[in-house]
């Protein structure tokens, strides 16, 4: 049985041993890292100093926090003027009972004491390699994993987080504590993800459209933004075209499949306007919930089995449906999911799965 050191926390270990070993690497050898953060996914656990960073942040609810966040992506360029965000589906803040509005408030402050943590261990790092003088030839892709996680946890019947959910203490005075055990629920998650539908689990933009921040020595301007087309699938050709590594097609004598995703590194130097054209697709399904993604257009199955079409460059939000404006365009946008889905090997649930999360606290 592994015994944790005092005052142990994961994005504090996790950078530090990357820091360790980037030590051990002589200053004239490449090196390849990945650090995996397990943080901000819950159970919402930080330090009590940091959680009082954010004391009383976050009181006007969520829905404040979306238009201030739409506000802001606004002023950055992010999204266009005018960007018509997707109404949070969910109870309202004002449906909450004042207890429950102090509970979710602190949740989302012990939600931001971990991003804010976890943004400091990325700075710890990123000081190593200024440090040892790799930072200038360095390229650095963040980003996450999904759309922000909407689900209750304390919710979920599963057997033995049942069993590790009735020895906690979630009251309010030790939310955040290490005998905790919860998550932020939909409303946060919807405001993190505004103006997108919805959060991860959903094929909507709101459970697959994630942030990423590239850096790439002569490349990329600070500040720059991305307005393509980019998929977790490019980032091997991407991190393999910039070391000048070729693809490998065969690996220990076994014959392996070709990486599936484009490089960005044309559209980087300027050489290509896109990493995808007009025509080409990106498939996707999640607990019945589908997409296809082809240019700026989109069809959407949140899971209820009903195809909705949208132009995300007009519409990021996901909030006309547009399905019978372009009738041919919506059909053949279906057969080519329906081709993907049989090139992968989907297997459709037989039922539509429930979402309790939408409807609950």
């Amino acid at each position: 049985m592994t015994v944790l050191p005092t005052n142990f926390f994961s994005s504090d270990t996790f950078a530090g041993k990357l820091i360790g070993q980037l030590g051990n690497v002589p200053k004239d050898k490449p090196v390849f890292a990945v650090l995996t953060f397990t943080a901000p996914h819950w159970p919402l656990q930080a330090r009590p100093e940091d959680i009082a960073r954010f004391k009383g942040r976050y009181d006007a609810g969520y829905e404040a926090l979306r238009t201030e966040r739409l506000a802001r992506q606004t002023q950055l360029g992010l999204l266009a003027p005018g960007t018509v965000p997707h109404e949070i589906q969910g109870r309202k803040w004002a449906e909450l009972s004042p207890a429950e509005q102090a509970k979710q408030a602190r949740l989302m402050e012990i939600y931001a004491a971990m991003v804010a943590n976890l943004d400091s261990n990325v700075g710890r790092v990123v000081a190593e390699l200024k440090r040892q003088g790799r930072y200038d030839d360095t390229v650095i892709l963040f980003f996450s994993d999904n759309g922000a996680e909407g689900m209750n946890v304390s919710d979920l019947k599963l057997g033995p987080l049942s069993e590790r959910l009735a020895k906690v203490d979630n009251s309010l005075s030790n939310l955040g504590a290490a005998s905790s055990y919860e998550s932020y629920g939909p409303g946060w998650a919807q405001a993190a993800t505004s103006p997108s539908w919805l959060y991860k689990a959903f094929q909507s933009e709101g459970g697959t459209r994630s942030p990423a921040i590239l850096k790439v020595p002569g490349v990329t301007k600070a500040g720059g933004i991305a307005r393509w087309n980019a998929h977790i699938t490019d980032v091997a050709p991407t991190v393999l075209d910039f070391a000048g590594v070729a693809e490998k097609r065969t690996v220990a004598g076994q014959a392996v499949k070709p990486i599936s995703g484009n490089s960005w590194k044309p559209v980087l130097a300027g050489t290509a306007q896109a990493v995808r054209g007009p025509t080409d697709t990106i498939g996707g399904e999640l607990f019945g919930s589908r997409k296809l993604r082809q240019g700026d257009w989109k069809i959407t199955d949140i899971g209820d089995g009903k195809w909705k079409l949208f132009n995300l460059a007009q519409d990021p939000g996901e909030t006309r449906d547009l399905s019978a404006d372009q009738p041919q365009r919506f059909q053949a946008m279906q057969d080519a999911w329906a081709r993907w889905a049989g090139s992968v090997g989907v297997a459709l649930p037989d039922r539509v799965l429930p979402r309790p999360e939408l409807n609950t606290r």
